[in-house]
């Protein structure tokens, strides 16, 4: 068992051939794993991850204080294709970018050049999310869609000091507030362990979480489960 790569002696595995398939996963509580990058087959892990219900998101006094503060930054969404975004950017310099801006965050846990090359290379990841200050590239995600929603897959941004630089807690909401304009019906945000991942819910309505069997939008088991994690 390997606690801290989610990864468990009991753990569910899908294989996915299409993206037709991806309908099997996302909803069932799967998500995509890139442990082995030597493996070509595009596995997906059952998980405790997280989601937001669009039909009922909103967000709570206090969330929407930090995200007027966000906002204050003055950036720029812009939705990319794969393609676009490799050929406005180049693939090395947008992995060398992620590694960099990665660092301050994660220090040794960042991921290697090799596993983000893997990730980009997958085909159902084909849509990126840029936050642009200017003509400065300060932020961009990875996004996986379809008809069953939208991945909030990886976020990249620039690092620094709260008065020059935007916080990473924006682009969430960010990502949320298009989720929602863009028609999906549900927004999903990646595992849901321990405390650090208690920003993916906090002031948030309509979260719920894969509790093996289904979708649990109750808090207070979240939050229990945060608790426990801690121990781990």
């Amino acid at each position: 068992m390997s606690y801290s790569d989610f990864q468990f002696g009991y753990t569910n595995w899908l294989e996915v051939y299409s993206s037709e398939d991806l309908l099997e996963a996302y909803p069932h509580g799967y998500l995509p794993f890139s442990g082995d990058i030597s493996d070509p087959r595009h596995l997906f892990y059952m998980a405790r991850s997280l989601r937001v219900n669009l039909s009922q998101f909103t967000v709570d006094k206090k969330r929407r204080y930090d995200h007027r503060d966000w906002q204050k930054f003055g950036l720029q969404r812009e939705h990319l294709t794969k393609e676009q975004m490799v050929e406005q950017f180049g693939a090395e310099s947008l992995l060398e970018l992620a590694a960099i801006w990665m660092a301050p965050r994660f220090g040794k846990r960042a991921l290697p050049l090799d596993r983000l090359a893997y990730i980009l290379s997958k085909p159902f990841v084909q849509d990126f999310l840029v936050w642009k200050r200017g003509t400065e590239l300060e932020a961009f995600a990875l996004i996986v869609q379809g008809i069953w929603g939208a991945h909030y897959y990886y976020v990249f941004y620039r690092n620094g000091s709260g008065m020059d630089t935007a916080p990473g807690h924006g682009y969430l909401i960010d990502f949320l507030n298009w989720a929602w304009e863009n028609g999906h019906d549900y927004a999903y945000l990646g595992t849901y362990y321990g405390k650090k991942s208690q920003y993916k819910s906090r002031g948030i309505s309509g979260v719920e979480f894969w509790d093996g069997n289904e979708w649990n939008p109750d808090k207070r088991e979240m939050a229990r489960l945060l608790e426990e994690d801690t121990g781990r």
